[in-house]
C-alpha cells in the first residue's frame, strides 16, 4: 500500500470514529482498528490524536475554499454566489457517508493555540484559523456586496446572516448523518435539506416589485 494511501485510510477512519464517538472519547487504537493498520503505524504519520483531528479539519476547510472558487466562477450576482457556495457545500458534505461525518466533526472545540506545545501542531492550528477566516470573509463579502446593491436585506450584519445560514446548514446535515446511520428518524432527506437551505437564503433576498 502506498504511503499516501495509508495516511488517507487513517484519516478516513478517524472521520468515522470522531463522528460517532466524539473526539474526547475516541482512541488512537480504535482509529487504527477501523483503518486496518497497527497503532504504531498511526503514530508514524501522526504525533497524537489531536494531530489527526487537526489534519482532518485542514482537509475539509481547504476543500471548501477550493470549492468556493470553482462554484462562483460562473455567478454574476452576490445572491447567485451565496446560493452556489452553500449548494456546493451541501454537495461536498453529501457525496458519500464519509463526508456526512463532517457535520459531527466540525462541532469539536479545538484547544487554544497557547496550549499546543508542539510547533508542528501550532502551525496546523494556524492553518485552520486562517482557512476558516478566509471562508467567513468570502461569505461576508458576498453578503455585503448584495446589501450594497439592494439585493440582500441590510437590516442585519453580514456576519449574522452568514452564521444563520451556515449554522442551519450544519444542523441539517447533522440530522442526515443520524438518519443515514439509523440513530434517529429526522423525517427529511438530502433533497429536503437542500430545498430548506435554499428557502432560508431566499428569506434574506429582497424581492423586486
Amino acid at each position: 500500500m502506498a504511503e499516501q494511501d495509508k495516511k488517507e485510510r487513517i484519516l478516513n477512519a478517524a472521520m468515522k470514529i470522531f463522528a460517532f464517538k466524539g473526539y474526547q472519547y475516541a482512541t488512537v487504537a480504535e482509529i487504527a482498528q477501523e483503518a486496518g493498520v497497527s497503532k504504531g503505524l498511526v503514530h508514524v504519520y501522526f504525533a497524537s490524536k489531536l494531530d489527526i483531528l487537526l489534519e482532518v479539519i485542514i482537509f475539509f476547510i481547504e476543500s471548501v475554499n477550493a470549492l468556493v472558487v470553482q462554484k462562483i466562477a460562473r455567478c454574476s450576482t452576490p445572491v447567485e454566489r451565496l446560493h452556489a457556495v452553500f449548494n456546493g457545500l451541501m454537495e461536498l458534505m453529501s457525496q458519500n457517508n464519509k463526508n456526512l461525518y463532517w457535520g459531527h466533526i466540525l462541532k469539536e472545540v479545538l484547544p487554544d493555540a497557547e496550549k499546543m506545545k508542539d510547533a508542528k501542531l501550532e502551525k496546523k492550528y494556524v492553518r485552520i484559523i486562517e482557512g476558516a477566516r478566509q471562508m467567513q470573509q468570502t461569505l461576508d463579502d458576498f453578503i455585503s456586496d448584495g446589501q450594497r446593491q439592494g439585493l440582500i436585506d441590510a437590516s442585519l450584519k453580514p456576519q449574522v446572516i452568514r452564521q444563520i445560514i451556515g449554522g442551519s446548514s450544519l444542523m441539517l446535515y447533522q440530522g442526515l448523518v443520524l438518519e443515514s446511520h439509523g440513530r434517529r428518524v429526522m423525517g427529511y432527506d438530502e433533497e429536503d435539506a437542500r430545498a430548506g437551505l435554499t428557502a432560508l437564503i431566499d428569506k434574506f433576498v429582497i424581492k423586486k416589485p
